[in-house]
């Protein structure tokens, strides 16, 4: 072979190499577009629901201890202290 024949065929090569990587960069975009990027978001919108539903839940649960500590005070002083002093044992 001469040196122009192996300077078209690596020409030809490179251009191929070329137009694959092209189509697969596209692909790539499409697949980026079509599938990834709206799974993207609907997972997001799930995290977003889910840190919603949590925080209502905690804000109802501490509504419902204010309500009880406030309905018995002597109750809520009593069972914290025998919840401290079981912690402090087990922490010895």
């Amino acid at each position: 072979m001469s040196n122009k024949n192996v300077k078209d065929s690596v020409e030809v090569a490179a251009k191929s190499a070329q137009e694959q990587l092209d189509s697969l960069k596209t692909q790539l975009e499409q697949l980026l577009h079509d599938r990834i990027n709206p799974a993207l978001l609907e997972a997001a919108d799930r995290a977003d629901h889910a840190v919603a539903n949590a925080r209502e839940l905690r804000d109802y649960q501490v509504h419902n201890v204010e309500t009880r500590v406030r309905a018995r005070p002597l109750a809520a002083i009593l069972i914290s202290a025998v919840v401290g002093f079981i912690a402090g044992r087990i922490s010895k």
